[in-house]
C-alpha cells in the first residue's frame, strides 16, 4: 500500500468573488471584495510588485508580493491568529494569475506551506 499524504495548504484560484468558509483564508488581488473581511482572514498582493526583505540582505531581489501575501497568512495562522485550512486566492488579472502561480510552482517557501489545489 503506498499512501501519500500532502499536508501542505490548498490554494484555489478564482475570478470572481467567492463564498467563504470559516476555516478559508482570503488572498485578493489590488482589493478585497465587498463583504471580505473579519472574523475571516485576508491578505492582498499587488502583481508585479517586489517586496524586499527588511534587513535589505545582498543574497537575493526580494519576493514577489503574491508569495509574500501568502507567507503573511500563514506566519498570522501559525503565531496563534486565525486558524485556516485553505486559502481562496481572488486573481483580478492575468499578471496577478500568472504571479501566484509561479508562487505556488518556484518560492521555496510557499511551495513548503501551500499547494495549488
Amino acid at each position: 500500500m503506498n499512501w501519500q499524504i500532502d499536508a501542505r495548504i490548498p490554494v484555489t484560484i478564482v475570478e470572481q468573488p467567492p463564498a467563504l468558509t470559516a476555516a478559508t483564508a482570503l488572498l485578493a488581488e489590488e482589493a478585497l471584495p465587498e463583504g471580505a473581511g473579519p472574523p475571516t482572514l485576508c491578505a492582498i498582493f499587488r502583481a508585479d510588485e517586489l517586496i524586499a526583505h527588511p534587513g535589505g540582505c545582498a543574497c537575493c531581489n526580494g519576493q514577489g508580493a503574491a508569495a509574500a501575501a501568502l507567507a503573511a497568512l500563514f506566519r498570522e495562522r501559525a503565531l496563534g491568529g486565525s486558524w485556516f485550512s485553505a486559502v481562496v486566492a481572488l486573481v483580478r488579472s492575468p499578471a496577478g494569475r500568472a504571479e501566484l502561480e509561479e508562487a505556488l510552482r518556484s518560492d521555496i517557501l510557499t511551495l513548503a506551506r501551500y499547494r495549488l489545489a
